[in-house]
């Protein structure tokens, strides 16, 4: 692993990232219920393929192990009022591949539609990987049918690249570099701009 981007990680562990509507906050113990209440919801744990449910004490567990990787950074996203809206995670990064994946991306569907949430998490994340930590390339694997995460994927700019199967369930493949995000990104920080003036 780079030590550059352990440095990085590191420091971005004590640092909130501050968006219009939403922050993301790294995860810490005590987010573990709210992301136990939220990844065990009926819906999410269909489209994050999760079989089995997670407990407190898991995910603790879970939570100790991810202290000690320096190719993973996890957030909780809060609304600016203070409200747990959902999880974003950039991991696997790897500098000599320029290569890193996006995932845990739930947005609480309770709180979906108050604003763009979902699109704010995507461009914070995002430009975390391309103007922080300088890595060229981001996976993202979404569920087959989930058309809502395939329909916002590409439209970043993220470019299909193979259909896969990842514990007995189809995935589609994605990959996006900074010139394909930079194209995009623009219509999406509108939308987040649009609703700021609502």
């Amino acid at each position: 692993m780079s030590e550059r981007i352990g440095n990085l990680i590191r420091e971005y562990r004590n640092k909130v990232l501050k968006g219009k509507f939403i922050d993301l906050v790294p995860l810490s113990e005590k987010d573990m219920e709210n992301v136990v209440e939220l990844r065990n919801k009926e819906k999410n744990r269909y489209f994050l393929n999760q079989t089995y449910t997670l407990t407190v004490e898991g995910q603790l567990r879970w939570y100790q192990t991810y202290l000690e990787r320096d190719n993973d950074i996890y957030w909780s996203i809060y609304s600016k009022a203070g409200q747990f809206v959902g999880t974003v995670r950039i991991y696997d990064i790897d500098e000599e591949k320029d290569l890193c994946t996006q995932g845990s991306f739930i947005i609480d569907e309770e709180f979906a539609e108050e604003a763009p949430y979902a699109i704010e998490a995507e461009l914070l994340s995002l430009d975390f990987v391309f103007d922080v930590l300088h890595i060229g390339n981001v996976i993202n694997e979404d569920r087959a049918d989930n058309k809502v995460m395939n329909n916002l994927t590409r439209k970043l700019g993220f470019v299909f690249q193979d259909d896969t199967v990842v514990n007995g369930v189809d995935y589609k493949y994605y990959l996006l570099n900074p010139e394909g995000y930079q194209r995009n990104r623009q219509k999406f920080l509108d939308v987040v701009l649009y609703w700021c003036e609502r």
